[in-house]
């Protein structure tokens, strides 16, 4: 059985209908899974609170719900539905769920903040998730002319973090813009009335903010700049309260990985209908994200890099970059897929 618990900002216009829909189709999928298991293989249930962002980002969650592989596990699944990663590791912290989907600059925010947390997957990467869109009539033809306008990005999360790396890899200092803090779902909507001259955001909030303003609109990408890493987490406590229940949900994640590379697109219409967006979107994400279960030393590479970012800015407690080797849950995926572990350590 699925339970949801929702945010009402989950789901943009038209989108409650939609949700029911598919939480609808995910509980009548997953309910199949589990009755028909053959009698000898039926498991113990046990709940678990999920809190999902719904981004294509988590599709592998998605796809986990729909197509019954929790249910298969024994895992009676309760999704609590986020617009993006933050809230949803706001909901683990808060001990309102057990697992989150959250990027990793949310993570290090919180780590260097003095909160435990445990990494225990990446589920997707992705260097094209973020860009930043800016209005053309506010004479920003190119991204030189960023300097002295005003961005929106939302602080804490990738949004920021890409801000700050694209101007520098393009030679604008920081100081040389205002940037101002907005939630992910309100950018596209202040972009669109002026009330900020660009925004740095990311999928599918760069493509909402880009046609709501056609022709008026450029974006500035640069996979170059950042490699964007959606993970796993849940609190050090549970992981060890409950490291059956991490390796299940591990299990039911790896198939829904072989399920979106080798049926792409059965896998993007169940995406579609979980996140509400179109197609051709869904299709351009899918040729440049990496959907996989990992732990790999890029991530690592990552989380140190971005903690360095948030020391020389400030805004964090710790004084030093923590070691991240004790923040990474290696023995649940190494339980189920060695080679998918390529942490060195």
């Amino acid at each position: 059985m699925i339970r949801t618990k929702w945010s009402p900002l989950a789901w943009g216009k038209g989108g409650v209908t939609r949700l029911f829909q598919a939480l609808l189709l995910l509980a009548a999928c997953s309910a199949s899974a589990a009755c028909n298991l053959h009698p000898s293989e039926q498991k113990t249930v046990e709940p678990v609170t999920l809190a999902i962002a719904t981004l294509p980002d988590t599709a592998l969650c998605q796809i986990a719900l729909s197509r019954g592989y929790f249910a298969a596990e024994g895992l009676d699944v309760t999704p609590h539905l986020h617009r993006y990663g933050k809230p949803a590791l706001e909901d683990v912290l808060q001990r309102k769920a057990d697992i989150a989907t959250v990027a990793e600059t949310p993570i290090i925010h919180s780590i260097m903040n003095g909160d435990r947390i445990s990494v225990i997957a990446t589920i997707a990467t992705s260097k094209r998730s973020n860009a930043v869109v800016a209005r053309r009539d506010r004479g920003i033809p190119t991204f030189e002319q960023l300097r002295g306008k005003t961005i929106a990005a939302t602080l804490g999360t990738t949004s920021e973090f890409f801000l700050h790396s694209y101007l520098i890899a393009h030679g604008i200092p920081v100081a040389a813009v205002r940037i101002v803090n907005l939630d992910a779902e309100s950018i596209p909507d202040a972009l669109a009335r002026g009330d900020v001259d660009a925004a740095s955001t990311l999928s599918p909030y760069t493509t909402i903010a880009a046609q709501a303003l056609g022709t008026g609109s450029v974006t500035f990408e640069d996979p170059d700049v950042f490699r964007a890493n959606f993970t796993m987490v849940a609190t050090p406590e549970f992981v060890r309260a409950h490291p059956g229940m991490v390796t299940k949900v591990l299990k039911a994640l790896l198939r829904a990985e072989d399920f979106a590379r080798n049926r792409p697109a059965e896998a993007q219409r169940i995406v579609a209908d979980f996140t509400g967006q179109q197609g051709e979107f869904l299709r351009d994400y899918w040729n440049q994200a990496h959907l996989a279960v990992t732990l790999d030393q890029a991530l690592l590479l990552s989380l140190e890099d971005e903690s360095e970012w948030l020391l020389r800015k400030g805004g964090a407690r710790e004084k030093a970059v923590p070691n991240y080797l004790d923040y990474l849950y290696l023995d649940g995926l190494k339980s189920v897929k060695p080679a998918a572990v390529t942490i060195i350590n």
